[in-house]
């Protein structure tokens, strides 16, 4: 029963009052390496719908244009006279889109967005999930074990619609994937749900970033997947996940492994581990049978190590204890935006990258002792953090 719930959380849910007031979206993060370089770079590819109900024919932003600016105004403006047009005193409305997001994570990396109206959304009872697009040449999908796509936005598209948030680049995938470990149960609140039936991906295929080609294969995808919906993105937002461990105990890869620690949820943060098979899970939604500590903070540079930002969990119950140490430089850290559902230019702002590491103990609880479980040293750790701003376009 877990497993169908899962799948049927994968898809599209924007239903009833969601249609008018809610969010949905897809998350996929794979490496790739670049067939003449071998440079290896984590790239991401998300699929998300707001409000689709609200104006179904027309792709419609919270952060509108600016409506262009007569002579009279600019002269105006310049002299400080008053009258001259004000950005500012446009009416705020609330947004409805369909978006594909793509990019890459890394120093000075990128972010391409697609935007497109809800009526070209499909979603199917079988193995699609959700492809939107008119045809061939600009159509997205996403299957239960696939991805296709293409992302162009130019340097004119964004002087002249500065509001879509993003970089200038061109971004085209076709790749093969499947989830090999999950979790359950999905985390359900009274806002905002999320469903990680993917904390261990494997994909294979091929990704083309600004015209250079990068592999992608199963031994070195390290890729995630996951979902989440509801009324209102998270205003905090905290995550932590990789499936490239190696045991510091024997030395060993873990192959059977993964760990994802994502939030806030109300104050909590949901910490799951699977480590050769085994899982043990922290969900926020029980936030009261567990204990939990967490951080983030940014280490100034010294002279001879560059700032890093350092994340640290710890959570506990009557039988294990999980404590998460990690570190990543902010020259690599790069910020994505998301347009918030409830609109009133509200915009989620998550830095992110896919070179984090650090390490994982596992604790078994002995009476008032602990026993070493397993000592786990983590490699290309996806970490994130963000919260929700109101920046000025």
């Amino acid at each position: 029963m877990a497993n169908q719930k899962i799948n049927h959380n994968e898809r599209y849910m924007l239903r009833g009052a969601l249609k008018k007031n809610g969010f949905d979206r897809w998350r996929l993060v794979t490496n790739g390496v670049n067939v003449v370089s071998g440079e290896e770079l984590a790239f991401f590819i998300e699929f998300y719908v707001v409000n689709p109900a609200v104006s179904p024919e027309e792709c419609v932003l919270g952060f509108k244009n600016r409506a262009a600016i007569s002579e009279d105004d600019l002269h105006a403006a310049l002299t400080g006279a008053s009258g001259a047009a004000d950005g500012s005193s446009e009416p705020l409305v609330k947004p409805s889109f369909a978006m594909v997001k793509a990019g890459v994570l890394r120093e000075n990396g990128k972010q391409m967005n697609v935007y497109y109206p809800a009526s070209q959304i499909q979603v199917g009872h079988t193995d699609l999930l959700f492809k939107v697009g008119t045809d061939e040449s600009n159509y997205c999908s996403l299957t239960t074990t696939s991805t296709y796509g293409t992302v162009n936005v130019s340097k004119m598209d964004l002087v002249e619609h500065p509001e879509i948030l993003g970089q200038s680049g061109k971004m085209s995938w076709n790749l093969r994937y499947s989830k090999q470990i999950g979790f359950t149960p999905d985390y359900k609140g009274k806002k905002l749900n999320w469903s990680v039936s993917g904390a261990k991906t494997v994909f294979e295929g091929k990704i083309i970033l600004d015209g250079e080609e990068y592999e992608v294969t199963s031994p070195r995808s390290n890729g995630y997947f996951d979902k989440s919906w509801g009324k209102e993105l998270t205003s905090s937002f905290f995550h932590l996940s990789s499936s490239r461990l190696t045991s510091i105990i024997n030395g060993k890869v873990l192959p059977d492994s993964c760990f994802v620690v994502q939030g806030v949820y109300n104050d909590s943060l949901s910490v799951l581990v699977s480590l050769n098979g085994k899982n043990i899970e922290f969900n926020a939604k029980k936030a009261k049978s567990y204990e939990l500590t967490y951080d983030l903070f940014e280490m100034p540079s010294d002279g001879e190590e560059e700032s890093k930002f350092h994340w640290s969990v710890s959570a506990s119950d009557k039988t294990y204890v999980v404590d998460v140490d990690c570190y990543c430089n902010t020259k690599t850290m790069f910020l994505r935006k998301y347009e918030c559902p409830e609109g009133n230019r509200k915009v989620l702002c998550i830095a992110g990258s896919g070179s984090g590491t650090g390490e994982l103990r596992l604790y078994r609880k002995i009476k008032k002792n602990l026993e070493l479980i397993e000592h786990v040293r983590i490699a290309n750790m996806l970490c994130e953090y963000g919260d929700i701003e109101l920046p000025v376009v």
